[in-house]
């Protein structure tokens, strides 16, 4: 590829003079499985007018009495220093909490780590803004970031890229914008590669390709040289917007940079090509791959298993499904609500149980209303206690009120898990 200008900027903006991709908006969903914050009034409606409303009301008292026992034993948890090393518990306590729409909680969860010395280290702070901003609440992580030189906490320029991500993550892209022009200067904070990186994310989300090329003038005046980071974030947006000739150009740049594309770069391109049905490609590109001695991941199969999903094929669907297991690939959750509702729709229901047992056997995180078409299969086909035992080991209770009671064997009253619980309006 011949060089278009003497810098990246130079390169860049001639790909993105071609194809400003602000005007350009894919007719594709972002995701399959994007779900509603909230409920929709109707269905709020529905389900506080109907007979069952008192049941609902109750379930989700209970549940929310269930969880702030959770918050206290969480809290008491955290008192041990072991406990307090480990992100990943903290990363799922609050998760359950996001999904159960309670943002009090995750703040006095939070809040309460400032009582530890541990709030004296940048990394637990960082490890807190994060938190935060995959909750939504970049706000609060703003104000921990403001707060972190009365708690004795140095602020760098780490804190400050944490910052921009909780921004990003909670999709407040303009707040992110606003933090990165303003911050620095004010705080003596220098950005660093990372720093760009995550704008670039930001920028991208946007659209807004004027403002990414400015990025890459100041990151290249300031003497930095873009990762692999960087191409494969902007590898991610074209090809999600399906311009492929623009994102072959920037794949190009990538390599004669001599960075060498990964897993992900090559899961852009295959996600790309595979929602827009261009299957040999695909399958050419997985050839590639192997010739370049890159593995792929769950997220390559998903990829083509979402495809066939589209298109309600079945066989080719598990076809890909079966090849992930072969290669001794351990499907994720967007693997299975890809697959069980395909499954429950056109196959048999006995695999349907086969695939749900198995994702409950590997742990996989559930996602709301994921077992909802098996379960509601089971129970229509007077299957009760296969239903029932599905949900005990998926721990599924919360989701599935109306099953028989696990303990006692008797049915309660009819109440739909759809409105029954605060999730319910997501999709699969």
């Amino acid at each position: 590829m011949s060089k278009v200008g003497s810098s990246l900027y130079s390169r860049l903006h001639g790909i993105f003079k071609e194809s400003p991709i602000a005007t350009v908006k894919s007719t594709k969903p972002r995701s399959q499985f994007k779900s509603k914050k909230f409920p929709s009034k109707s269905k709020e409606t529905v389900a506080s007018s109907a007979s069952g409303g008192d049941l609902v009301k109750s379930s989700n008292e209970a549940e929310g009495s269930k969880l702030t026992k959770k918050l206290e034993k969480f809290k008491r948890s955290c008192e041990s220093d072991s406990f307090r090393q480990v992100h990943g518990l903290y990363s799922a306590f609050i998760r359950r909490l996001r999904e159960a729409k309670k943002f009090s909680m995750i703040d006095q969860a939070l809040q309460y780590q400032k009582k530890f010395d541990d709030i004296k280290s940048e990394d637990f702070v960082i490890r807190i803004m994060l938190l935060y901003g995959y909750s939504g609440m970049a706000d609060h992580a703003h104000k921990l970031f403001d707060e972190m030189p009365e708690l004795n906490c140095e602020r760098t320029v780490k804190s400050f890229n944490a910052l921009l991500s909780a921004y990003v993550n909670s999709r407040k892209l303009d707040e992110a914008m606003k933090a990165f022009k303003e911050l620095p200067e004010m705080l003596g904070i220098t950005p660093d590669l990372v720093t760009y990186n995550t704008m670039i994310k930001a920028l991208c989300r946007k659209g807004s390709m004027d403002d990414i090329l400015s990025i890459f003038e100041e990151l290249e005046t300031n003497g930095f040289e873009p990762d692999l980071i960087t191409f494969n974030t902007l590898l991610e947006e074209f090809y999600r917007r399906d311009l492929f000739a623009e994102g072959d150009r920037i794949w190009d740049l990538m390599k004669s940079k001599n960075l060498v594309p990964n897993i992900r770069s090559y899961n852009s391109r295959m996600r790309g090509l595979t929602r827009n049905k261009k299957f040999t490609d695909a399958i050419n590109l997985m050839d590639v791959m192997k010739t370049e001695e890159v593995s792929p991941d769950v997220h390559t199969y998903n990829a083509f298993i979402t495809a066939y999903r589209g298109d309600n094929n079945l066989e080719e669907a598990m076809k890909w499904y079966s090849e992930m297991k072969e290669k001794r690939l351990t499907p994720d959750s967007v693997t299975y609500c890809l697959l069980i509702p395909l499954v429950c729709k056109k196959g048999d229901l006995d695999i349907a149980v086969e695939i749900s047992e198995e994702a409950i056997k590997h742990k996989v995180l559930s996602r709301p209303n994921m077992y909802k078409p098996v379960i509601e299969r089971l129970m229509g086909e007077g299957k009760i206690d296969k239903a029932t035992q599905l949900v005990k080991d998926g721990k599924l209770q919360s989701y599935f009120r109306y099953l028989p009671d696990l303990s006692t064997g008797k049915k309660k009253t009819s109440a739909s898990p759809v409105s029954s619980h605060p999730m319910s309006s997501s999709s699969a």
